[in-house]
């Protein structure tokens, strides 16, 4: 085969013969003056704590649900359910067993997953369906045609892919940062996190990702998805709600209330 007949059978890109480790040549082949597409600029994605709300029953979830209800034929909202108590049990049994990151990431995005059918049974007569993560990578537009909303779990879709962690064996991947990379890939118009009042406290109501991080103890968002927050490319900011509070949600996705997480 002579030189020309090579040239002939390749593909002309920036990334011919080249290692995608090379920091230097993956950034020079940004295109910087060519808008990212957003896939579903309408999408809001709406993140429903495991502990903070499912876990509370009745009381706190038949009220959320039914306000959910009534934001229906105005909005198109994706809903991630998070674990809760349940998933700390089995983490905990895993950690026990000697499970490594990966096996327990698939076992507390079991739970999550509970969480999700959950909610969709609450809000099945209005036609929303619990969807499987392939399912809303790649048919999410099709049901959110059918009925304004849907339901899944937070969880990454890592698995055993789950990535090793510094400090012991959890996996670092759950629902917040889960939901957030799902929202950027999306090009999501708003990202909103239901918690409880007391996850609230304290909060003004806009704070950056950098102050949080600067806070020591518990964050009403996990530390990953904070980080995370800054590297995103169409979520600049994240909003979190009382979903205690009959209206904060629909108040939030008006673009007013709760608590504003900026990027910076």
């Amino acid at each position: 085969m002579t030189p020309d007949d090579r040239q002939g059978r390749d593909v002309e890109s920036a990334f011919v013969r080249q290692t995608l480790l090379d920091r230097d040549l993956v950034r020079s082949a940004e295109p910087g003056d060519v808008p990212r597409v957003r896939l579903l600029p309408w999408l809001e994605v709406v993140v429903l704590g495991g502990s903070t709300i499912v876990d509370r029953g009745r009381d706190v979830l038949v009220p959320l649900t039914e306000e959910i209800r009534s934001l229906l034929p105005e909005h198109k909202m994706l809903l991630l359910t998070g674990a809760g108590i349940r998933a700390r049990h089995v983490l905990g049994i895993g950690l026990d067993l000697g499970l490594p990151t990966g096996a327990l990431a698939g076992l507390a995005a079991t739970e999550a997953e509970q969480n999700g059918r959950l909610v969709a049974s609450l809000l099945a007569s209005e036609g929303v369906s619990y969807l499987p993560h392939q399912t809303v990578a790649g048919q999410l537009p099709v049901h959110l045609a059918a009925a304004n909303a849907a339901v899944s779990n937070g969880y990454p879709p890592y698995g055993v892919h789950e990535f090793p962690t510094t400090t012991g064996r959890l996996p670092v991947h759950r629902t917040d940062t889960g939901a957030l990379l799902l929202a950027d890939a999306f090009g999501a118009s708003r990202l909103v996190y239901v918690r409880d009042t007391a996850s609230l406290a304290g909060l003004p109501d806009e704070v950056s990702a950098k102050e949080l991080l600067a806070r020591d103890g518990d964050l009403p968002v996990d530390r990953l998805a904070l980080e995370r927050l800054g590297l995103a490319r169409h979520v600049r900011s994240m909003t979190l709600v009382d979903g205690t509070t009959r209206g904060a949600l629909t108040d939030a996705l008006a673009g007013k209330g709760g608590v504003t997480v900026t990027a910076v």
